[in-house]
């Protein structure tokens, strides 16, 4: 099987949990029996290595503790830009004194794309962030016509930024499969009133017109939350692949 889908994991801010949740993500749809890669394009306060990717690999690695095989799991990482400096990726380029090529970015792209079932690609920031002073991230993600998943926290000051992000992807005519609230940001611990959490799933499906999932509860361990994001994978796989596995 090699269905080839990319699907672009967004937030509504830096900090969100995007990591955490395409973490899961990775690992849920690995265990559903599909080949999947996951590639960051860009990664700001970062040396070398990838510390998002390092974090994907180490869930996927306790998901498969004990069973016989290599893990279907693949990282995409060479050919991508590791930044120094914790900014936009604009600024953080221009500081280690690096130009991000987008022709360089789609190469490793379809690269990536061809060797496995699903691609998870994931945001940095926000969809609005510039890559150059004259580039946005949302116009690659619209070149590339990937589908995305949003993810926001699941707290107080959600609906604006939510509903902007959506908005702003499906006017470049980028698809938007669902909303992913998670209650790891720090920020959420603060504002976790769970009639305002509720009342922000409820508001966010009406007015955005979308499927919201979660809200993803604290974990101490990142696979204690897997139970939350199965009815993501399974939309991701009924809205996106030709040929579904599920149970």
């Amino acid at each position: 099987m090699n269905e080839n889908i990319p699907i672009f994991i967004t937030g509504t801010d830096t900090g969100i949990g995007k990591t955490f949740i395409t973490a899961l993500l990775a690992a849920c749809l690995m265990d559903k029996g599909y080949r999947i890669g996951v590639q960051k394009w860009i990664s700001t306060g970062d040396s070398d290595v990838c510390q998002d990717t390092q974090f994907v690999h180490s869930v996927a690695l306790d998901l498969w503790h004990g069973r016989d095989g290599q893990v279907p799991l693949h990282l995409f990482d060479q050919g991508c830009y590791r930044l120094s400096f914790p900014s936009s990726p604009h600024l953080a380029a221009e500081i280690d004194g690096v130009r991000i090529d987008n022709h360089v970015i789609e190469r490793e792209f379809s690269r990536a794309r061809d060797g496995c079932d699903i691609l998870l690609v994931e945001g940095v920031g926000g969809v609005m962030v510039p890559l150059s002073r004259r580039y946005l991230l949302i116009d690659l993600v619209a070149r590339l016509k990937i589908p995305a998943m949003v993810v926001a926290r699941s707290g107080l000051g959600t609906l604006n930024h939510t509903l902007l992000t959506i908005n702003a992807l499906r006017e470049r005519g980028i698809s938007v499969i669902g909303i992913v609230l998670n209650s790891q940001a720090e920020r959420d611990e603060e504002f976790e009133d769970k009639r305002i959490v509720e009342d922000n799933k409820l508001v966010l499906s009406d007015l955005g017109h979308i499927k919201v999932f979660g809200p993803v509860e604290r974990v101490r361990h990142p696979l204690d939350a897997l139970g939350y994001i199965e009815p993501v994978a399974k939309t991701i796989i009924r809205a996106c692949v030709k040929n579904p596995v599920l149970p």
